[in-house]
């Protein structure tokens, strides 16, 4: 990547790229896979937290990867209590229900307020320590939204930015965060924060207006604050297509789907398939719900289709750990209830599957469902499209997912809507070659065009237009931010 070929690159996240607790294997993500090809070509930082037992008497500073290093990890230590605090915490019973708007999972004490700030300060101490002069700083995620202002104070020169990964709430939702105008000051310290959708950039700069009294340009994407601006822009995040294209066709995802569909007994089947972290944003619920009236209201269906849900455990606290248990109840019920011959509505998969795996049963699948109540912009949809070489597959989407307002040609649920869902699944599963050939070629051209490298070079290159426009000085030195306790 030459568009900064004279400048340190340093990321910042939550989650490390590669695993010290498994020798250094790369983690699992969208977010890894997206910006590991990225620091490698720029042989830049990736700052992310770490597990401060692991690292006693190991260095917090490592080249990766292990086996061609070309940048560096640096973790930052965070004891047992920072985790709770800051990540479980703050971050996952606080904001995460927040932005997602369920609000009767919102939980939040005082302390986890107090370790998210401490973490969010360390974070920034580790980046500014390893910035030069005229670094760009990319932050990421609702895990790090305070890192700015501590960054400007200790590195005034620095260029930061910072990715809001999930949807941002409008005004009548983020107003009941005690912390709220914090929050908005800490963001609004990057030079640039990009949203998912122009809808979540509008709710920030709305709850901005609302809560600091600044003044906001929203069709420009402009605030204007403590005498110096924040640029604002959509990014809607993607996949690597053709990652996905030649992973769907190779052997290793060829050899999966045999050893998959024989063991299961599904050869000849056809397959609805959903692909979730366990989480309640993700509507399994829902979508299990659907399936079962499905073939509740279609009987002949039985024996001829199956609903495959991979089901991914992430976080293994509450109100995590309790939904998985509903899920999991969920599908016994159906099984239980329907099926029949030896045939199971539900084939139900809570193990790790890799990616090129997963790209075969893409391809495999004769239709997909996102199901999300609620989400910033779900990349499983483009990981299918992507994978869906043979034009045979069809695509339902919850139209409260992030992706439904981007990708053409896909079919939207409504996740609330049980039958509509369900007649929607027998409508997908009826469609013609021909229909699901149109809708597929259209939703490929438009992912395989707006591809994850495409999203990193509009953000570096949006970050090099606001560097290069010259904005007179004074709003360039901004005064300090105090961030209340």
């Amino acid at each position: 990547m030459d568009i900064f070929p004279d400048k340190k690159i340093i990321v910042v996240s939550n989650r490390e790229p590669y695993s010290l607790s498994r020798r250094h294997q790369k983690t699992v993500g969208g977010l890894v896979s997206a910006l590991d090809p990225l620091m490698k070509a720029t042989r830049g930082v990736w700052i992310a937290s770490g597990s401060r037992d692991e690292l006693k008497d190991r260095p917090s500073r490592f080249p990766v990867p292990p086996a061609d290093p070309s940048y560096t990890l640096r973790l930052v230590p965070l004891g047992p209590a920072d985790i709770e605090g800051y990540y479980n915490g703050y971050s996952n019973r606080f904001l995460w229900p927040l932005c997602h708007m369920t609000l009767d999972r919102v939980y939040l004490t005082r302390s986890y307020w107090r370790s998210y700030r401490k973490v969010n300060g360390l974070f920034a101490q580790a980046a500014a320590e390893e910035a030069g002069e005229g670094s760009v700083i990319w932050l990421h995620d609702y895990h790090l939204a305070l890192c700015a202002p501590f960054i400007k104070e200790l590195c005034q020169n620095a260029f930061v930015s910072i990715f809001w990964h999930i949807p941002w709430p409008p005004h009548a939702v983020f107003r009941i965060c005690p912390q709220k105008k914090e929050l908005l000051e800490g963001l609004l310290a990057n030079d640039l924060i990009g949203f998912q959708l122009p809808a979540f950039m509008e709710n920030f700069a709305r709850c901005v207006e609302r809560e600091l009294g600044h003044e906001v340009d929203i069709e420009g994407g402009v605030i204007s604050h403590k005498g110096r601006l924040t640029r604002l822009k959509a990014f809607p995040i993607s996949v690597d297509f053709d990652w996905f294209e030649r992973a769907a066709v190779s052997a290793e995802a060829r050899k999966f789907i045999s050893k998959f569909l024989k063991k299961r007994g599904l050869e000849g089947s056809k397959i609805i398939l959903s692909v979730n972290r366990l989480d309640y944003t993700k509507g399994m619920i829902k979508c299990l719900e659907a399936v079962e009236l499905f073939f509740t209201k279609y009987p002949r269906y039985k024996n001829s289709v199956t609903f495959v849900q991979i089901a991914v455990p992430t976080r293994k606290v509450e109100p995590y750990l309790s939904y998985m248990e509903r899920v999991q109840r969920k599908v016994d019920s159906i099984n239980q209830r329907l099926s029949r011959d030896g045939w199971k509505p539900v084939e139900y998969i809570t193990a790790n599957v890799a990616h090129a795996e997963l790209a075969g049963l893409y391809r495999k699948a004769d239709l997909a469902m996102i199901s999300s109540v609620y989400d910033g912009m779900n990349l499983v949809a483009k990981e299918f499209i992507a994978s869906q070489v043979d034009l045979s597959g069809s695509l339902l989407i919850s139209e409260l997912a992030g992706a439904s307002e981007e990708i053409p040609g896909v079919t939207l649920i409504n996740p609330y809507d049980t039958e509509g869902c369900a007649i929607a699944i027998k409508a997908a599963l009826d469609a013609s070659p021909a229909e699901k050939r149109k809708a597929l070629q259209e939703a490929r051209a438009h992912v395989r065009e707006r591809n994850i490298n495409r999203w990193i070079m509009d953000i570096f290159k949006e970050i090099k237009n606001i560097q290069d426009e010259q904005i007179p000085s004074q709003f360039f030195k901004r005064a300090p931010v105090v961030l209340k306790g």
